[in-house]
Formats: C-alpha cells, sequence, structure tokens
C-alpha cells in the first residue's frame, strides 16, 4: 500500500493546469500563491520574494509587459508560480525574448522558481509548454539562477527530452562563511588582508571616526549612499551605479519595507561631522546580502570604505550572522574578504521556429568564425 506522502507525489506528477494572468493586477492575485510555495520551496528568499520582484517591475518596467502563470495540480492546490516580462524590443530582426521579472538590471541573484517539492519536473514541462504557445515570444533568457536548483534541474531534463537548443554559461557569485567571532574571522584572513583591515580601523579610529546603523531618516541617508557611491566612481572616470534613476527608484521602494521589517542594514562611517561611508545590506536569517556602497573618494588615504565594511562584519558576526553574501559580479577585494564561489548561472534557449532559426545561425557563425 502506498503512503499519504507517496500518493501525494504521485498526483503532482499529472500535469498541472496553468491559468495565465498579465500586469500588476494579475501578479498581485498570484502573490498569495507565491508566498505559499516560498515557505515549502528551499529557495533563496531575497531576490525570490514576490515584494522583492514587484518593487523590480515598478522600477525599471513597464507593467503591462508583466505576465505569467500560476500552476495548480489536481486538488487545485498551488504547484509553482513564474512571472516573466516582455524584453524591450532589439530591432525587427532580432529573437523577441521573454525575461525573469526581476531581471534586466542585474540587481536579483540566486534567482528560482516558487515550485512545491516533488512537482519540479511536471510544472517545469508546462512551463515551456506554455512559453512555446506564448504569442511575440521566440526565446526565454533566464539570468542569475541558483546552479544547485532543483527546479533548474528539471528544466534542464526537459529541455533536453524535447530536444531544445540551449545556451548556458556561469555567473560568478560570492560569499564568506563567517565564524563566530571577528578575531576568528579575521585570523582566517590573508595576512596582507588582515593588517590592511587592522590598519583601516585604527586610522579611522585616530581620525576620530564613529559607526552606526541608520534607524531612519531613510530617504536623507539614502541621497548620501548615492552621493559617495557616485563620487567614487567619478574620481576613477566610471558612471557608477546610481546614475541610473530607476536604480534610485528601486532602492527607495525597497528600502523602507525592509527598515519597517528590521531587516535593512544601511551602515554609516562619520567623520568631521559628516557620513563619508555607507554601506547597504539586507538580511534573511542567517545571511547578510551586500548590495552596494560608497565612501568619499577624499577619504581614500584612510580606506574608511575598508574601515566600515570591517565594523559592519563585527556587528553582524555578533548578531548571529553566519554568510556574508556578496552576490554577483567579479572582484578581487571579494576573494581578499574570504569569499567563495556560489555558484549561478545563465539559461537561454529558443521557444518558437524563428527562436530555433535564430540559435542555428547563431551557432553557424560560431563554428566559422575563426579562432585567435
Amino acid at each position: 500500500m502506498s503512503s499519504v506522502s507517496e500518493d501525494a507525489g504521485a498526483a503532482r506528477e499529472v500535469a498541472p493546469r496553468l491559468e495565465r494572468w498579465s500586469g500588476l493586477a494579475g501578479f498581485d492575485a498570484a502573490t498569495p500563491a507565491w508566498r505559499e510555495l516560498l515557505r515549502v520551496a528551499a529557495i533563496d528568499p531575497l531576490c525570490n520574494d514576490p515584494a522583492w520582484v514587484r518593487d523590480h517591475v515598478a522600477s525599471y518596467s513597464d507593467p503591462a509587459t508583466l505576465f505569467g502563470w500560476t500552476a495548480t495540480d489536481a486538488t487545485g492546490e498551488p504547484v509553482g508560480v513564474f512571472a516573466f516580462r516582455r524584453e524591450p524590443s532589439r530591432g525587427p530582426l532580432r529573437a523577441r525574448r521573454a525575461i525573469l521579472a526581476q531581471d534586466g538590471s542585474f540587481e536579483s541573484d540566486y534567482v528560482d522558481f516558487p515550485v512545491r517539492p516533488g512537482a519540479e519536473q511536471a510544472v517545469m514541462s508546462a512551463l515551456v509548454t506554455a512559453l512555446e504557445r506564448e504569442s511575440g515570444v521566440d526565446a526565454a533568457v533566464l539570468h542569475a539562477l541558483d546552479a544547485e536548483s532543483r527546479s533548474l534541474a528539471a528544466l534542464r531534463r526537459v529541455l533536453e527530452q524535447r530536444g531544445t537548443p540551449t545556451r548556458e554559461s556561469a555567473v560568478s557569485c560570492a560569499v564568506t562563511e563567517l565564524p563566530a567571532s571577528f578575531e576568528a574571522f579575521l585570523a582566517a584572513t590573508k595576512k596582507r588582508m588582515r593588517s590592511k583591515i587592522r590598519q583601516a580601523l585604527r586610522r579611522a579610529a585616530e581620525a576620530g571616526a564613529t559607526y552606526r546603523w541608520i534607524e531612519g531618516e531613510l530617504e536623507q541617508e539614502l541621497d548620501g549612499l548615492f552621493r559617495l557611491h557616485q563620487a567614487r566612481w567619478a574620481a576613477v572616470g566610471g558612471t557608477g551605479s546610481f546614475a541610473d534613476e530607476r536604480r534610485r527608484a528601486f532602492y527607495a521602494r525597497f528600502a523602507p519595507r525592509h527598515l519597517a521589517s528590521g531587516t535593512l542594514r544601511l551602515a554609516r562611517l562619520d567623520l568631521d561631522g559628516r557620513a563619508v561611508a555607507y554601506q547597504i545590506g539586507l538580511v534573511a536569517g542567517e545571511r547578510y546580502y551586500q548590495l552596494q556602497e560608497g565612501y568619499d573618494p577624499a577619504y581614500e588615504e584612510l580606506r574608511v570604505a575598508t574601515a566600515l565594511r570591517a565594523w559592519a562584519l563585527e556587528q553582524l558576526i555578533d548578531s548571529g550572522i553566519r554568510h556574508y553574501d556578496f552576490m554577483a559580479g567579479e572582484s578581487r577585494h571579494k576573494a581578499d574578504w574570504g569569499g567563495v564561489e556560489r555558484p549561478c548561472c545563465l539559461l537561454t534557449f529558443p521557444t518558437s521556429a524563428r527562436g530555433r532559426l535564430g540559435f542555428g545561425a547563431r551557432r553557424w557563425v560560431e563554428s566559422v568564425r575563426p579562432t585567435r
């Protein structure tokens, strides 16, 4: 006789029913099912939170481009939710692409699908069929997927079984595993880095630096972060992330919500009575996600950014944080701070005959292109 769990698992293998929705109203209607699945699916909680996704869509894109599906099993229980948006046209001859709703700005990492455990194969098969039937979409581009995702593994199997061509590449992310004390963390760093951190803290102390977590006046403090981030990049001839007003709008949306829930960590270092460095991140359980930082280039020799990160690290460790997540992007400083790879990937596949032709043409070009 089969157990209840076995019977439930078998029921989920039946092709789920997908209900299509569109726009923010449709997204909001799907959110309760999304939250229910997020509680049972072992996926990263930050960028897969529907509130994060909604803030991203509202900041970066036309909500009219948003669409997706809610999948239910034979009993009517939700087994998956998928949110996409149509990428702006790249020209009449280019493939029309569907991207994940929280993608397009390189803000979201460890992206996964809220799918009920055990239902991944059937649900991902239904998703691919739905994308193939979606009018005006030639390819799906899934960026910064969690490489360890069960849903991703199921999606790969579905595409392989259907003979669908794919392109996949690694996305580099890094995370530092934290010990129980800041001194133990320092002891584990390389000698050169350990000396650099201690020197930065000493110089900041000698200059009269003060540190604090921001607990109010958030709009003013975010403006300070934006200004110092831009100043730092301008000093080296760069543009800076916050030159994009959409990114500033995104931070202005999610930061108050996380401040209210107690999960925002906005650190500030002051010298001579004014802010000269900021670091912003979010916490979920024992994990801290480092998002952005900025500092006054006039104080670069004092290494105020290093001092602020070290202070924040000590505070985070003392509060029980055990994973300092740098998220995506390759940078030497992440390794200096103990960062090791946490893999993500970019997966692209065609969803229409036109998309398959485009994939084939690109493969042909790559095969005849001379190597250097």
